[in-house]
């Protein structure tokens, strides 16, 4: 009765203003698709189907090499993230006073709120005032800052649900605090910690200005490329990146339903 409720509440007006802002998300991605396994090279009708563009961009596209880059760049950006992150959501969950609680959840929140311009500006400056400059050092640096918040406020919010008396009736049967934390704390937090790495891997592997304003002369990630790319001409092999790319960030999002679905307790895939 409730779900007949809720689905009488919405009217054909908010069904149609969904619709559309679907359609505005992934049309676009859909003709992408399309356009990787169409003939013609500039991405023009009638389609006729080929798979030549991905044979091209394993043979000798230059976009391989600044995708390896990016993702090496993420997958250290994200592994930092869940350590670091993982720290300070148990400092901030177990230790923390209720001002310096305050204070730390302000300064990450104002990491996430603040857009990437400003914080791509503010970084180039403090980086070439410490003397770091522009460098892949300086996007691994400010990528971090920007991610952290992210695996904070998910393992701190899982640590909230977890039983605190797990955790002492662990120490009261000998368990010391690190064996405690790794027998007990790790496995019930997994979940939010593999959520927070992963969206930690998207958002460092998505964010151009951030890698714009720091990235040294000649180094070029992927978004960085693309944008090359779209101001000196477009490539037929790019469709078939995006492809991949897409269907990969895909996978992870299905993986974040069936840890999110764990973490809350139901069986993956039966959220009803």
């Amino acid at each position: 009765m409730a779900r007949l409720r809720d689905t009488e509440a919405v009217s054909p007006g908010m069904l149609a203003i969904l619709g559309f802002a679907l359609a505005v998300l992934f049309v676009p991605l859909l003709v992408i698709v399309l356009l990787s396994f169409n003939t013609s090279p500039y991405g023009t009708l009638p389609f006729h189907f080929t798979g030549r563009w991905y044979g091209a961009l394993f043979a000798n596209s230059d976009l391989l090499g600044p995708t390896w880059l990016s993702l090496r760049l993420s997958f250290a950006v994200a592994a930092s993230a869940a350590v670091f992150g993982t720290t300070a959501a148990i400092w901030l969950n177990r230790r923390a006073g209720r001002l310096s609680a305050l204070a730390f959840k302000s300064v990450l929140i104002s990491a996430i709120t603040v857009p990437w311009l400003i914080l791509g500006l503010a970084m180039l400056l403090v980086m070439n005032a410490i003397g770091l400059g522009r460098s892949l050092f300086s996007i691994y640096l400010g990528l971090l800052a920007t991610t952290l918040p992210y695996v904070v406020f998910i393992v701190a919010a899982r640590l909230e649900a977890i039983d605190l008396d797990l955790e002492h009736a662990a120490r009261s049967l000998g368990a010391g605090p690190v064996a405690t934390f790794l027998r007990i704390t790790t496995p019930l937090a997994l979940p939010a910690i593999v959520s927070g790495t992963l969206i930690s891997f998207i958002v460092s592997f998505n964010n151009f200005l951030i890698q714009y304003f720091l990235a040294p002369f000649g180094v070029e990630t992927l978004p960085l490329k693309i944008y090359t790319l779209i101001r000196v001409g477009y490539l037929p092999d790019l469709n078939a990146l995006a492809t991949l790319i897409v269907g990969a960030t895909f996978l992870v999002i299905l993986l974040l339903h069936r840890l999110g679905l764990r973490n809350a307790g139901l069986p993956a895939g039966d959220a009803s």
